[in-house]
């Protein structure tokens, strides 16, 4: 009778075991298929969320394999086993905040992340099911307490869990970190200096074409001790059909981006309305490659304009903008009047000791 009790207890727990094997990968090949986006439509917006960082399908691709690998283990090692349980436990918690999520604040349900709750859940089930199974012997023998503490303690996890996704869940905002990123593509000289130079103009801005060649003159000094930005503030409305082409040649053509912008002013003085053959045509001359930027490109990069010149509250061009970032510094010159190389050259100098007597 005992040898058969036995033979049942191992082949219950052989079971247990590989169900818990079954989700662990279910739930690995599901985050594999959140992370390729082979959703529904209204999956879209839990890519939004990430976990202290971390988009939740590449936590599912870490979180899996890690628990595979100690669950397999835990037969050759036993002391693993209760490390599969805890953490299964509190992934059950941070699962159902999730959902929660999912519910409350989408309001859209997700059958893929559905699925992987799911599997963690039956995992957690056929973790939990030797606990229920032997709770009324255990209580016979006079094992009531260690029973309720070996109950608690899971629950601590499944409490902890749910607050470590509470702490970590957080909403990205994608259109900010588009602007972001396309501020960093469209940086001339250094990456490092906390000083900004902004460049402000319009394309049919007499003043600016003035001192255009006035700023070109003192760039090579502007780049080598300030982050410098040559941002389009369309004062004329016509303006804007110059700003995609304006674009591309600061993203694609750097080394070359002087003269295709001298180009591009020439340009504004034959046509309001260019075309991409326009643009090729004018650029061609001077061995100019043009390649065009992507609409989402073009939108983050006229974003971060608008950003600027509502930041700075702007009203006219040509201005130019010297910010220290780390102090929160600005110095305005507006106009041809209070333009100079002198005065920007001071300018930059002045917000770098600054910084450097703040650091101090």
């Amino acid at each position: 009778m005992h040898t058969q009790l036995t033979s049942t207890s191992n082949s219950f727990s052989q079971r247990n075991f590989w169900i818990v094997s079954l989700s662990l990968i279910s739930g690995l090949i599901l985050s594999i298929l959140s992370w390729l986006e082979l959703c529904v439509e209204h999956c879209s917006a839990n890519q939004e969320y990430r976990l202290f960082g971390m988009p939740f399908a590449l936590a599912g691709m870490a979180f899996f394999p890690a628990m595979l690998t100690i669950h397999f283990f835990s037969k050759q090692f036993p002391s693993l086993s209760k490390l599969t349980s805890w953490s299964l436990a509190a992934a059950f918690g941070a699962e159902i905040m999730f959902i929660l999520i999912q519910k409350y604040e989408i309001g859209h349900w997700c059958p893929v992340c559905l699925g992987i709750a799911l599997t963690v859940t039956i995992a957690c089930i056929a973790r939990a099911l030797p606990y229920f199974k032997t709770f009324y012997s255990a209580i016979q023998q006079g094992e009531f307490m260690t029973k309720i503490k070996q109950g608690l303690l899971s629950l601590s996890f499944i409490i902890l869990g749910f607050l470590m996704a509470f702490v970590g869940i957080s909403k990205v905002d994608a259109a900010e970190d588009a602007i972001a990123d396309m501020k960093n593509r469209l940086m001339f000289g250094s990456k490092t200096s906390p000083v900004e130079v902004y460049f402000v103009t319009d394309w049919f801005c007499p003043s600016c074409k003035k001192i255009e060649t006035q700023i070109e003159k003192i760039l090579p000094d502007i780049q080598n001790q300030a982050a410098l930005f040559f941002v389009d503030y369309p004062i004329h409305n016509k303006s804007m059909n110059y700003t995609p082409y304006n674009l591309a040649f600061l993203v694609n053509a750097k080394s070359n981006y002087l003269k295709a912008r001298e180009v591009l002013s020439q340009l504004t003085e034959k046509t309001e309305t260019p075309h991409d053959n326009d643009v090729v045509k004018a650029v061609k001359a001077y061995h100019i490659p043009f390649k065009e930027l992507s609409f989402l490109d073009v939108k983050a990069g006229m974003e971060f304009f608008d950003k600027v010149v509502k930041k700075y509250d702007l009203s006219a061009t040509p201005t130019i903008i010297v910010t220290n970032t780390k102090t929160n510094q600005v110095i305005k010159f507006e106009g041809t009047d209070e333009i100079s190389d002198q005065n920007v050259l001071n300018a930059i100098q002045t917000l770098s000791q600054s910084h450097e007597e703040t650091s101090k």
